[in-house]
C-alpha cells in the first residue's frame, strides 16, 4: 500500500516530459481548443503568477479556469455549471509507539457541483452541493441569491462562506497543501466555514496596479446546513484588504485584516440526564500577507480569539495561532511545498512537506504530503502520508 504516494511522485516527475509539448510558431486550431483545457508553456519561460484568486468574490468553484484568466461576465438567462472531484489516499506512519495507528483508506475526498446564472443584470444565483455528504443538511454547501446593486460589489442572501483570512476564503481544491492549516479550521471559522444570513463581498480599482477588497457577513452562527437559529447573537465575519498587482505580472500581493464577534451554543450532551450545551461569546482579529511571484508562493496568517464561556461571566480564555507556507513554482507548473502551522490551546505544531504538479487555478492537479505532528497535551501523534489528485470541470 505505501508504493502508491511513490507511484504518484514518479507521475508528477514525468509530468513535464509528458504533458508538455512543444511549443509552435503558427498553431492549428485543434492546438488552439485544446490549449483552453490543458495551458501550455515554453520550457524556458518562467511561470508567471497565478490565476487571479478573486479575494473580494471568491466561490468554491470558480468560474474561470486556467492561468492568467479573468473571471467569465454571467450573462442574463445562462447558466454555469462547473465541478471537482477529487480522490485522496492516506496512510499513517507509526511514531507514538503504541502499536496501533489509523488503516490506509482510499477515498472520494470531494465531490461538489455548483450551478451559477443571472436571472437578469441585478440579480443572480449559486448553488453549490455535496452529493457525497454523510448527512441530508450537508448536501446544500452554498446557496443563496446574489444581488448586483452596489458598484464594485455583491451582496449574497442565503448560505456562504464566512469571510476570514485568506486560505479559509480559498476553495481545498486551490491549496498548495491537502489539509488545512489549524488556524483555518478553529480561530478562522464559526461551527463550519460556512453558514446562513447576509454577505456583502466586493472590489474597487484604485490605481492601475492597487485595488482595494473587502467582504463583510451577518450569520446566524449555527453552521452551514442548520434552518433554526439557536444563538441569541447574530454573528459578524469580515475582512478588509489590499491587492498590487505589478504591470508585467510576475508579482501579486495580497494584506488584510479580518475580525469577528458573536456567539455559539455549545455542544449538549445527550446524557443520560440530557445536559444542555454552554452558549459563549467570542472575538478574533487577524491578519494576513500572500505574495505570488512567479517563482514562488508565499503565504502567512495570524489570529488570535478570545472565547467567553458561559457567555457574559466575565470568564475570558484567549489563543493564538499562526501559520507560515512556502511553495516553488518551475516552469513545469510543478515544485515543492513546505508549511509550519501552530496553535497554543492544545500546544499544537505541525510540519507538512511535500510537492504539488498543477497550480491552482489548474483543472487537474496532484498532491503529496507527509504531516509531521509534535508533542502536545494530548501526547505524541502517528505522522500522516496523503496523496490526492483532482480534477475540475
Amino acid at each position: 500500500m505505501r508504493i502508491v504516494p511513490l507511484t504518484l511522485f514518479a507521475v508528477v516527475a514525468a509530468a513535464p516530459a509528458l504533458g508538455q509539448p512543444a511549443p509552435v510558431a503558427a498553431p492549428d486550431p485543434a492546438d488552439v481548443a485544446a490549449a483552453a483545457v490543458t495551458p501550455v508553456e515554453p520550457a524556458v519561460s518562467a511561470p508567471s503568477v497565478g490565476a487571479d484568486r478573486d479575494r473580494a468574490g471568491p466561490s468554491e468553484e470558480p468560474v474561470a479556469r486556467g492561468k492568467g484568466k479573468r473571471r467569465r461576465k454571467h450573462k442574463p438567462g445562462k447558466v454555469e455549471v462547473s465541478g471537482t472531484l477529487s480522490a485522496l489516499y492516506k496512510f499513517r506512519i507509526e511514531h507514538n509507539d503504541d502499536g496501533q495507528r489509523d488503516p490506509d483508506v482510499f477515498r472520494l475526498n470531494k465531490v461538489v457541483v455548483r450551478v451559477a446564472g443571472r436571472v437578469d443584470h441585478r440579480v443572480g444565483y449559486t448553488i453549490e452541493i455535496d452529493p457525497r455528504s454523510p448527512t441530508i443538511a450537508g448536501v446544500l454547501r452554498d446557496g443563496y441569491v446574489s444581488l448586483h446593486v452596489i458598484p464594485g460589489h455583491e451582496v449574497r442572501l442565503g448560505q456562504q462562506k464566512t469571510p476570514f483570512g485568506y486560505e479559509g476564503w480559498q476553495s481545498s481544491a486551490e491549496l498548495y497543501t491537502q489539509t488545512r492549516s489549524e488556524l483555518s479550521e478553529s480561530l478562522g471559522r464559526g461551527v463550519t466555514h460556512r453558514d446562513i444570513g447576509i454577505g456583502v463581498v466586493g472590489k474597487r480599482k484604485l490605481t492601475s496596479t492597487l485595488r482595494l477588497e473587502d467582504a463583510i457577513a451577518l450569520v446566524n452562527g449555527a453552521g452551514f446546513g442548520v434552518q433554526a437559529d439557536d444563538t441569541q447573537l447574530k454573528n459578524l465575519w469580515g475582512r478588509v484588504g489590499l491587492r498590487y498587482r505589478a504591470a508585467d505580472r510576475s508579482l501579486e500581493l495580497h494584506a488584510g485584516m479580518s475580525g469577528a464577534i458573536g456567539d455559539q451554543q455549545g455542544e449538549a450532551d445527550p446524557g443520560p440526564p440530557p445536559v444542555p450545551g454552554v452558549r459563549f461569546g467570542f472575538r478574533r482579529l487577524g491578519g494576513d500577507v500572500e505574495v505570488d511571484h512567479r517563482w514562488f508562493h508565499l503565504g502567512a496568517e495570524a489570529a488570535v480569539g478570545w472565547t467567553e464561556a458561559p457567555a457574559d461571566s466575565g470568564m475570558i480564555e484567549s489563543e493564538l495561532a499562526y501559520v507560515i507556507l512556502v511553495a516553488g513554482k518551475s516552469p513545469w507548473h510543478a515544485g515543492p511545498v513546505v508549511r509550519y502551522d501552530t496553535s497554543d490551546a492544545d500546544g499544537f505544531q505541525r510540519v507538512t512537506a511535500g510537492g504539488y504538479w498543477g497550480e491552482p487555478a489548474a483543472p487537474v492537479r496532484v498532491l503529496a504530503h507527509y504531516e509531521w505532528f509534535a508533542d502536545d497535551d494530548v501526547g505524541t501523534h502517528d505522522g500522516r502520508v496523503t496523496a490526492e489528485v483532482i480534477v475540475r470541470f
